[in-house]
């Protein structure tokens, strides 16, 4: 038991700025910190190569969207840089939220129908739920026109359509249906494309083809382009391209005449092609192509190409070259042109119940041969999908990235038999099966591309 005159237990000496104690000794080394401001254990010291490389690993675009919000340092490791963006994305694809299918009769006024890809999806359904794919805004067109719209494509979030008034050769649409309001109209008699035909024959003068091009350096810009004719065997390209994030900038360019060499078949009575096929185009590298006719007695084949590198001074040519052995390219519907694997050009084509993947050598002295990638057997899928065969094979719609999509039956297929949309990626393997509808008209898948939205988010503040 301590006594009670015992003297109190001697204070601890206080050291002074010098780190001193006042008699003369040294106190003991202080705890360090686990981390200050400027600490070696902060996340903030990361260098910015080694944070991208944790963020590229976030599961999804609007979970990046929230990290980078965090602070300043990670906004601009983000912002700041486009190849991180785009090796994101490609990691990341934009997700599908459904398709825009063409109204079946173009005799009846009526608007392109949006299908869901997912109906047990909240994060989708809260995007339909706060968006338009009713396409509402088509009313604020200024002209008095019939609501006879039909879909060119649809591609970062945008839908391009178009409709054809009478006395009129055609008049555009450009919607965002998530970024309401938001729409451009474009009468295509102001493009002004056929000013200086010098053609003097009644020749049919007419918008084949047209679509969306994204910008992904610069993801609030966007071009439209146009591929119209003059007859049946002279073509140009006008380009719009826009000047600001709005969109509400910009102007139309046109490229010179094309005359392309005679279809060796005959065209119908308006001049129409009958094997320029693929209403936006297939798109490889910065080109945009269209085959249009095979030749006799070789495997050399002729394509229209567009590129809009420059929309200022757009470039329309022709292109000869050799297509795979057993490839016709008038079986449209059984092969599409792409892009995958490094940005070379490739051919997914399918064959019976399988679909395979073949990629064109650039360099070399096998430099324009195709050389096979993979090949993927859908004969057990179908069937345990379909509970048989279908009888007349896979068609194939159209390619986003790696992303194919095809359906189970052939376009005007007999209603009798369920017609089912299916996606495939070229790199995995996985097939998705969609949905099962009737396939009586074209279709448009509808991805939506967040970085214009996630790009002004994160350089406010």
């Amino acid at each position: 038991m301590a006594r009670d005159d015992a003297p109190p237990p001697a204070k601890r000496p206080r050291a002074d700025c010098t780190g001193t104690s006042s008699n003369g000794s040294v106190p003991p080394p202080a705890k360090r910190p686990r981390s200050d401001c400027t600490g070696n254990s902060s996340i903030h010291s990361l260098p910015v190569d080694l944070l991208r490389e944790i963020l590229l690993r976030v599961d999804s675009l609007s979970d990046l969207v929230r990290a980078a919000c965090t602070c300043r340092e990670w906004r601009e490791a983000v912002v700041s840089s486009p190849p991180f963006r785009r090796q994101f994305i490609k990691r990341n694809p934009t997700p599908l939220l459904g398709f825009f299918f063409d109204p079946s009769s173009p005799d009846v006024p009526a608007i392109p129908t949006f299908a869901p890809a997912r109906w047990n999806d909240p994060v989708l359904v809260a995007a339909l739920l706060r968006s338009d794919f009713l396409l509402t805004n088509l009313q604020r067109c200024p002209l008095s026109v019939e609501p006879s719209w039909f879909v060119l494509d649809a591609r970062g979030g945008y839908l391009l359509l178009i409709n054809y008034d009478e006395g009129s050769r055609g008049l555009l649409a450009l919607l965002n249906p998530l970024a309401q309001p938001h729409q451009r109209f474009f009468d295509v008699d102001k493009i002004r494309i056929f000013d200086d035909d010098d053609d003097d024959d009644n020749h049919v003068r007419r918008i084949l083809r047209a679509g969306v091009i994204l910008d992904d350096e610069q993801p609030e810009r966007f071009a439209i382009f146009c591929l119209a004719s003059q007859g049946a065997f002279r073509l140009r390209a006008a380009i719009f391209s826009s000047a600001g994030a709005d969109g509400m900038a910009g102007g139309w360019n046109l490229s010179s005449w094309l005359e392309v060499p005679p279809h060796p078949n005959p065209v119908d009575p308006e001049g129409r092609w009958l094997w320029l096929e693929r209403e936006s185009g297939m798109r490889a590298g910065n080109f945009i192509y269209w085959p249009y006719r095979r030749a006799y007695m070789n495997r050399r084949h002729h394509l229209v190409v567009l590129d809009p590198t420059d929309p200022v001074t757009p470039r329309l040519f022709v292109e000869t070259i050799d297509f795979p052995d057993g490839l016709d390219p008038a079986d449209f519907g059984r092969y599409i042109i792409g892009e995958t694997h490094g940005g070379t050009m490739s051919i997914a084509y399918t064959n019976g119940l399988s679909i395979a993947l073949m990629v064109r050598l650039e360099d070399g002295q096998a430099a324009g041969t195709w050389t096979p990638v993979s090949q993927f057997d859908l004969a057990n899928e179908l069937f345990d999908m379909l509970e048989q065969f279908p009888d007349g094979g896979l068609e194939l719609v159209t390619m986003r990235g790696s992303i194919l999509y095809y359906t189970t039956s052939q376009m005007f297929h007999p209603s009798q038999n369920p017609c089912w949309v299916a996606s495939l990626c070229l790199e995995t393997g996985q097939v998705d099966w969609l949905f099962a509808r009737a396939y009586d008209a074209f279709f448009q898948p509808y991805h939506h591309l967040v970085w214009p939205s996630f790009h002004e988010a994160t350089t406010k503040g």
